[in-house]
């Protein structure tokens, strides 16, 4: 029973070791995120891709077949995000390792929640190999 209890409080601790703050590297929001936007009691899917050129922010954002260039973008240090669309609809929210969610302000309230998607790697040699 004793060798029980060590053996579990060890794992737990060896497990609680690897819980430590992101480095600002894994926060930076670059890349594509899909998810939702939650607007007038209605669930649409979007598509909000960021880009980091120098110390600026741009991106995009799409719903449907639509796809639109954001006229804000910025990224604070600590995860925080803000982007707009066309001057009508603001995004404030908060990345969470690979989730970022928050808060829809403009001719209406909302939220959305987004997940953050896998870069593609094309290798054709794996395709064309023997």
């Amino acid at each position: 029973m004793k060798r029980w209890l060590l053996i579990s409080s060890l794992s737990l601790l060896a497990g609680c070791a690897g819980l430590a703050p992101r480095p600002d590297a894994e926060v930076a929001p670059a890349g594509n995120w899909t998810g939702y936007l939650l607007h007038d009691g209605l669930r649409a899917p979007i598509r909000v891709s960021l880009d980091e050129t120098g110390p600026d922010w741009s991106g995009t954002f799409s719903n449907g077949d639509n796809s639109v260039p954001l006229s804000v973008v910025k990224i604070g240090e600590d995860g925080r995000v803000h982007f707009e669309l066309e001057g009508r609809f603001s995004f404030d929210g908060a990345v969470a390792g690979n989730t970022m969610a928050g808060t829809v302000t403009g001719p209406g309230a909302g939220s959305f929640a987004l997940n953050r998607q896998p870069e593609v790697v094309w290798k054709p040699e794996f395709v064309l190999a023997p």
